[in-house]
C-alpha cells in the first residue's frame, strides 16, 4: 500500500516535468527562427563607391568630377535596388506603415563638347585609361565619349561611351593602335588620333567607327535607359 505522503511528491514530479517539456518546445521553436539579414555580398559595392566619392570630391577637372558623380549615381542605384531586394525577401515585421519619400538626387550640371583631364583618367575597374573625352546629347541621351587605352595591353586604344541610365559600352580602335585622343568634334562625329599620328573618325549617333569623315552610316535608335521600379508599399 502506497504511503499518502508520498502522492503530492508524485504530483508535484510530474508538472515539474511537464513545465521543462513545454519550456524546452519555447527554446527549440525559438532556435528555429532565423530572420534574414539581408544582402552579405554587398561590401565589395560599398567600397567602390566609397572610393568614387573620394575620387570625385577630388577631382579638379569639372567634366571628370561630373562623369564621377554619374558612375557613382549609377553604383547607388544598383546599391539601392539589391537593398530593396533584400527587404522584400526578409520578414514583415510591421503592416501599413510607409517609409518617406527619397530625395531626388540634385543633377550634376554635364559640360558639353571636348575636354581635357588633368591627369590620366584611372578606370582600373574597365581596364581602361583615358586621356580626354567629349560630352553631347545624342538622340535625347546625355552621351560622355572617353578616349584612351586599355590599361592591359599598350597597342589597346579604346573609346570607352558613358550614356546616362544605360549600360556603358567599349569601342575598341578598329585597328590596333596606342593611346587615342579626341582631336576635334564635329556635332556627334569625332576626330581622333594615336601617337603615332594616325587619324580615326567616330560616329556618336551610330556607334560605330567610319572608313572617312563624310561616310554615310544609320543612326542607331535611342538606347533603352534604366529606370528603378518602385516598391509597392503595404
Amino acid at each position: 500500500m502506497r504511503s499518502p505522503t508520498r502522492r503530492p511528491i508524485l504530483w508535484l514530479a510530474a508538472l515539474l516535468g511537464a513545465l521543462l517539456l513545454v519550456g524546452g518546445s519555447i527554446l527549440s521553436a525559438r532556435g528555429q527562427f532565423n530572420p534574414q539579414q539581408g544582402d552579405s555580398g554587398g561590401g565589395w559595392l560599398t567600397t567602390l563607391l566609397e572610393q568614387i566619392s573620394e575620387r570625385s570630391q577630388s577631382a579638379v577637372n569639372p567634366a571628370e568630377q561630373a562623369l564621377l558623380e554619374e558612375k557613382l549615381n549609377r553604383l547607388q542605384q544598383i546599391q539601392e535596388a539589391r537593398q530593396s531586394a533584400g527587404l522584400l525577401a526578409a520578414p514583415t515585421l510591421t503592416l501599413g506603415v510607409c517609409p518617406p519619400p527619397e530625395s531626388t538626387p540634385a543633377t550634376v550640371e554635364q559640360p558639353e563638347g571636348i575636354f581635357e583631364l588633368e591627369d590620366q583618367g584611372d578606370y582600373e575597374d574597365l581596364d581602361f585609361m583615358a586621356v580626354n573625352g567629349w560630352s553631347g546629347s545624342v538622340n535625347g541621351n546625355f552621351v560622355t565619349v572617353m578616349a584612351g587605352r586599355r590599361f592591359s595591353e599598350p597597342a589597346g586604344g579604346m573609346l570607352v561611351l558613358f550614356t546616362v541610365n544605360a549600360p556603358i559600352q567599349k569601342e575598341p580602335a578598329p585597328v590596333p593602335s596606342s593611346l587615342l585622343r579626341i582631336m576635334a568634334a564635329d556635332s556627334y562625329r569625332l576626330t581622333l588620333a594615336d601617337e603615332q599620328g594616325r587619324v580615326f573618325y567616330f560616329d556618336v549617333a551610330a556607334r560605330r567607327w567610319l572608313t572617312a569623315p563624310d561616310e554615310v552610316v544609320p543612326t542607331l535608335p535611342p538606347i533603352p535607359t534604366f529606370t528603378p521600379q518602385a516598391v509597392p508599399c503595404p
